[in-house]
């Protein structure tokens, strides 16, 4: 049998090299597992031809070759192969593709080249292309003593029978919370997953361009990890940082793929948080044109859990160093790392923390919301304002020592105290405390190389102001300013943590978050410019699409390469219409375009009553609360409501209805996974869960269960015995002529039965 026949005849083990006319080993009875004794006959057998001293080179071409039948994760193969051949330069485990026999010889001729003239030792896990059949390994060996040879083996086996314990880092309360939003969510429509787009003006290499990111993973220990989790929900997830990752790059031709269509299925796409890199890059080539030359659109996806905004751009910096040097980016690790961030906090106390938020009272306008279950997704709206405004903007905010930053928010706060005002039934409060969460970048805390370190952590962060009628727009402006630097010491601290330790009985979460985008600053970016330029490339400022948060609503803005301010907003439709997002999108624009023109003494109510008159305000549901009459429960969360309604399987038709289970406490998000894939329905299959740690009060299952009880479709909730009295109130809550079926069950099995007994309902 030559290195032509092996791939497809049922060996373990054999010596191939050069094609030959003789078999490597007898073809009659090849051993089926690993056989010392025929290990040192091949090689012996190697090692005892004649060599020809002018003609072959220093290393013979034939190697020993293994294939083992156990399938081992490669994070675990690596480790066991850096065990073998420590100190090794080189990737001593490939990854490959192969169709069919001919493309296996192929990857194994692959193989037998690079021990002929690199390592001595190299393993090639060789997947099916079309995923037909599992991933065979193979091991490969040069020649060389037969003890040695064997040695080596016995070493591997006993490297792959105890592997390392894989190394952990503790995650974060931020990170935490991000984590509960999506774990075991089956319709997370892209949320925390971030796009980054622009255009790469001339020659883009794709191998290049591979070998560039595969560089800056192997320097940035945050790319090599994931997540990791116990699936009954006890316990906190925690980080696992693995040997090696590699990239996902992914290229299209003109013409195949619509850029717009690319975007929305990447988002949805989203990412499986146990596998490393949780970043990924997809080109898309645009029509040539004979005067700009060749282009591409690179869009970068990244999950806000492991890596925000800031970092990305900082591993930008090292993409492109390593780009121009061949894709080889030179020293070794960065320090510090997640790591040394995960230390660091584990090293910080709460008294103090806790003793500033308990300081800070808590708002009692937040912004009024519109649940309406029946529309799932995430809606987005865009709005522009032009360099010359921008630059007014930036202008006039600095003459009243804020930022672009405080302007943005001052806008925000002024619409929600207008929404405040105008649910109200009766005269409007004098005085109005609103509140919603604005971001800080999470790199102000005494820890060395913080502001180079990438990571989660940029941080929403609650914030209130209180408004009445008299208030000035430059008043805002400093109250805004001061309580965002009053931050600063805490940045490290997770909203839900904030939220707990503020002050007061009445305070309400914010569900609306304000972002504005910073990249940092870096004194070799012009550097990196010319580099770039003398290859004949010139790549533009990447661009946020906006990100589908927890909160309801997310006002992002950011420059253009142009010097354009462009807002973005982002909203979860089952909490907020599309007509509202967009309003109150047109009414930020309108406020900031306007705040340079107003007199300085103009006092708030004249500012709302001269620059949208006769502009709507967002409709509402209910009232909010005010200082005078705070709200009897709390609806809302640090994310969005205190309870929220997950789909896990959608109506078989129309007025089918809806079966609501409510899981028991401390009950994993993937509790109903198999429930859901089983469901037989028609009707809708959805859990009602608890945003907090703390059961929720009844009233706040109102706003999302108010909608479908008034629709008059059959609405049926599904609890545990435990929950009987629970489930009889919230029951409670809907039409004493169209009241919800409640229905008591002990096992998820009991759910078909549910499914039967409703079809004879409806």
């Amino acid at each position: 049998m030559t290195n032509r026949q092996f791939s497809s005849a049922p060996v373990t083990l054999l010596v191939s090299g050069a094609p030959a006319s003789e078999p490597c080993l007898p073809a009659a009875r090849p051993p089926r597992r690993l056989d010392a004794g025929a290990v040192s006959a091949a090689l012996a057998r190697t090692a005892g031809r004649p060599r020809q001293a002018a003609a072959r080179p220093a290393r013979a071409k034939e190697f020993l070759l293994v294939e083992l039948y156990r399938s081992y994760r490669p994070d675990v193969l690596r480790a066991a192969l850096r065990a073998v051949r420590p100190g090794a330069g080189e990737e001593l485990l490939w990854q490959r593709t192969a169709d069919g026999p001919e493309g296996l010889d192929r990857v194994l001729a692959e193989l037998g080249h690079s021990l002929a003239t690199g390592p001595r030792l190299r393993a090639v896990l060789v997947e099916d292309r079309d995923g037909a059949a599992e991933p065979r390994l193979f091991v490969g060996l040069a020649p060389g003593p037969p003890g040695r040879a064997l040695a080596l083996l016995q070493e591997l086996r006993e490297a792959l029978a105890h592997p390392p314990e894989p190394v952990t880092v503790p995650t974060s309360a931020l990170q935490r919370e991000l984590l509960r939003q999506v774990l075991g969510q089956p319709d997370h429509d892209g949320r925390h997953v971030e796009q980054l787009s622009w255009h790469w003006h001339g020659p883009l290499d794709t191998e290049r361009f591979t070998a560039a990111w595969q560089s800056v993973i192997d320097h940035e220990t945050v790319l090599r990890a994931a997540f990791d989790w116990d699936e009954d929900g006890d316990g906190e997830p925690w980080m696992v940082l693995h040997e090696r990752a590699v990239p996902e790059v992914t290229r299209h031709p003109h013409g195949t793929a619509d850029w717009e269509e690319l975007l929305a299925t990447d988002r949805r796409r989203g990412f499986d948080l146990r596998r490393p890199a949780l970043l990924r890059a997809t080109l898309l080539d645009a029509p040539p044109d004979a005067d700009e030359g060749p282009a591409t659109r690179v869009l970068l996806s990244y999950h806000h859990a492991m890596l925000d905004g800031w970092s990305v751009r900082l591993l930008l910096q090292s993409f492109y160093r390593a780009y121009l040097t061949g894709g080889v980016l030179p020293g070794g690790e960065r320090r510090p790392d997640v790591r040394d961030h995960a230390r660091w906090l584990q090293a910080q106390g709460t008294d103090a923390a806790q003793q500033f938020w308990s300081t800070r009272p808590g708002a009692t306008a937040v912004l009024p919301l519109a649940p309406d279950p029946r529309r799932p997704g995430s809606g987005r709206a865009r709005r522009r304002l032009t360099p010359y405004e921008a630059v007014r903007l930036r202008g006039w905010a600095a003459a009243w020592g804020a930022g672009e930053s405080s302007a943005l928010q001052a806008a925000w706060a002024l619409l929600l105290y207008r929404a405040a005002q105008s649910d109200r039934a009766r005269r409007p409060a004098r005085s109005v405390r609103v509140g919603f969460a604005v971001t800080v970048s999470g790199r102000g805390i005494p820890l060395d190389g913080i502001d180079r370190l990438p990571g989660a952590l940029r941080n929403p962060l609650p914030i209130s102001v209180r408004l009445h009628p008299g208030t000035t727009v430059p008043q805002l402006l400093a109250a805004l300013r001061d309580g965002v630097l009053d931050l600063a010491a805490y940045e490290w601290v997770s909203p839900g943590q904030a939220h707990r330790w503020t002050a007061g009985p009445r305070g309400r979460r914010p569900n609306s978050l304000v972002v504005l985008e910073h990249q940092p600053t870096a004194a070799h970016h012009l550097r990196l410019e010319t580099d770039l330029a003398a290859h004949g490339i010139h790549v533009e400022s990447p661009v946020p699409a906006g990100t589908f948060t927890s909160y309801p609503i997310t006002l992002a803005a950011h420059y253009d390469t142009t010097g354009g301010l462009v807002l973005t907003t982002t909203h979860d439709r089952t909490l907020l219409a599309d007509q509202d997002a967009v309003e109150l999108l047109s009414q930020s624009a309108h406020l900031l375009r306007a705040f340079p023109d107003l007199p300085s003494g103009l006092s708030t109510t004249e500012v709302l009553r001269t620059t949208l008159a006769g502009q709507p305000a967002p409709r509402l549901s209910g009232t909010e609360g005010s200082d005078a009459t705070p709200d009897a429960a709390d609806p809302s969360g640090p994310d969005g409501p205190a309870v929220r309604l997950d789909v896990l399987h959608r109506a078989g038709r129309p007025g089918a209805g809806w079966v609501l289970l409510l899981p028991p406490p401390g009950a994993p998000y993937t509790r109903f996974a198999g429930a859901a894939r089983g469901w037989p329905g028609p009707q809708a299959l959805g859990v009602l869960r608890p945003v907090g740690e703390d059961p929720p009060a009844v009233a706040a299952y109102r706003p999302v269960l108010g909608p479908l009880l008034e629709s008059r479709a059959p609405v049926a909730l599904v609890a545990p015995p435990g929950l009987g009295v629970t489930a009889y109130e919230i029951a409670r809550l809907g039409a004493p002529a169209h009241p919800p079926l409640v229905l008591l069950v002990d096992e998820e099995d009991d759910l078909a039965a549910v499914a039967a007994l409703l079809g004879h309902r409806t």
